[in-house]
């Protein structure tokens, strides 16, 4: 869907002339020129996704799925010092078709696509190549034109030939699945994250919860697929929102509503989420007041269902510095060999887990007879990370010797035992990393446990978030 951004949109202030299928015409290209276009071979419906057989180099996905009314990511690969192609995506039972050139600006040999499938179709000529088509920048779009009338719907499910055609030979090929998916719905979280100037920098450092101090920001992420070909921004969901989709937060006694002018809108289209956030001290919240944020599909959305599709969840703000915000890591599991040879590196996998509400960093400390090796981790809030601690065995004497993992100055420590072989002994090439049991200076188990319950449903969309931040 980092990693990430708002879908950008390409502008054009020039009218296209459309030619009709199988004709050869003029377009105006997205850079203003006019671009004599070949004519358009017949319907392709391709039998073999992917590189077509003696094209190497030129290539598509093979199968891409998406929902109905949000945007398709289409890859294309080309081949050689080839730097433009020219991609067609058509469905003729549906009586659509869109030709579309590209420039592969940088030289890398992919261009990637951006199909919007809620405008396809459905607007007018003069918007095809800056409502219905774009490419990630640095690439360029040459030309988009449909070839096909307009339609007076929008499209809908079904199956659409994507192909790359060159001197009128198809040289890739690949099919489009747009499907609903019935057992996904809409989700709606409340996240709390530092007071950073930047949003998208405090969304990465922010943890699920249902309360929220005046001094930081607030975080609304909201799940929901077929809306982000035409939800992108705070002022799509306002009011009565774009096609019935809408969001708001209203105060939980009375119902008033809050005022969204000054919030920003973070958007994960590849994840099928969009985020509110409200920036600290800002004056639209009372203290100690609960508040509800709700997100609506109406009914006459075109991709509701024919019913309301309603999610909310209920927080409360608190008055700035209302609550102690910090990390707190503990080591919850060790995977160490169980033998080693003498000189060698013993790999120690350790697990750390942040029950805190910030992302915190500490150092993972591996204790053997004298000596320590220290391997400093952030863990963001609520939230599990693992990582290896290499221990060179030079200094340790052959026999079973003792080994403790833990964080520096923390309370809570693993521990086991480790042997260590001579050189001339038969020597183990893999040797098995073992969870163990292990013991732990507070007398539970290494695993969650307790310290789960600490963490529980946030690790899980928690971890989902930070997910987020690393692509």
């Amino acid at each position: 869907m980092a990693r990430w951004g708002t879908l950008a949109c390409v502008c054009l202030l020039a009218v296209a002339v459309v030619a009709t299928a199988g004709v050869a015409g003029t377009t105006v290209g997205a850079d203003g020129g006019t671009v004599e276009t070949a004519a358009d071979s017949e319907w392709h419906i391709p039998q073999d996704r992917g590189r077509v057989p003696g094209q190497a180099g030129w290539s598509l996905p093979n199968g891409t799925e998406e929902q109905p009314g949000d945007v398709v990511r289409i890859p294309v690969g080309l081949t050689g010092n080839e730097t433009t192609a020219t991609v067609v995506v058509e469905n003729e039972s549906l009586d659509y078709r869109l030709v579309v050139r590209v420039a592969d600006e940088n030289r890398d040999g992919v261009v990637v696509l951006r199909w919007n499938t809620y405008h396809a179709g459905f607007v007018g000529a003069d918007a095809v190549a800056n409502r219905t088509v774009a490419v990630d920048q640095p690439d360029r779009l040459l030309d988009a034109r449909r070839t096909t009338p307009q339609r007076d719907a929008r499209l809908g499910e079904g199956e659409y030939a994507v192909s790359v055609r060159q001197d009128e030979r198809v040289v890739a090929a690949d099919v489009v699945t747009l499907a609903s998916d019935p057992l996904r719905r809409s989700a709606i979280t409340v996240l709390e994250g530092p007071p950073l100037a930047d949003a998208s920098a405090a969304f990465e450092r922010s943890g699920i919860s249902g309360t929220v101090e005046q001094d930081e920001w607030l975080f609304v992420l909201v799940q929901r697929q077929s809306i982000h070909g035409y939800v992108d921004g705070v002022e799509d969901l306002t009011g009565n929102g774009t096609d019935g989709v809408s969001f708001r937060i209203t105060r939980g006694s009375d119902g008033t509503a809050v005022d969204l002018s000054s919030a920003t809108f973070l958007h994960f289209p590849q994840y099928d989420e969009f985020v509110v956030g409200i920036p600290p001290n800002a004056t639209v919240f009372d203290a100690d007041t609960d508040y509800v944020a709700r997100f609506a599909v109406n009914r006459s959305n075109p991709y509701a269902g024919g019913g309301d599709v309603t999610s909310s969840t209920a927080f409360r703000v608190l008055p700035g510095g209302a609550q102690p915000d910090r990390p707190v890591l503990e080591v919850v599991d060790v995977q160490a060999p169980e033998t080693v040879i003498e000189g060698r590196d013993a790999t120690f996998a350790v697990s750390v887990v942040n029950s805190g509400e910030r992302e915190g960093t500490a150092a993972v400390v591996v204790a053997m007879e004298d000596t320590n090796v220290t391997r400093e981790v952030t863990v963001g809030p609520r939230s599990e990370r693992t990582v290896e601690v290499a221990f060179d065995t030079s200094p340790l004497t052959e026999g079973t010797t003792e080994w403790s993992v833990g964080i520096a100055d923390g309370a809570r420590t693993v521990a086991g035992e480790l042997e260590v072989r001579l050189t001339n002994e038969t020597r183990n090439e893999d040797p098995t990393l073992v969870p163990g049991p292990r013991r732990t200076s507070d007398g539970g188990q290494p695993g969650f446990g307790a310290l789960a319950a600490l963490v529980g449903l946030g690790v899980g969309i928690g971890g989902r978030v930070l997910a987020l931040r690393g692509e």
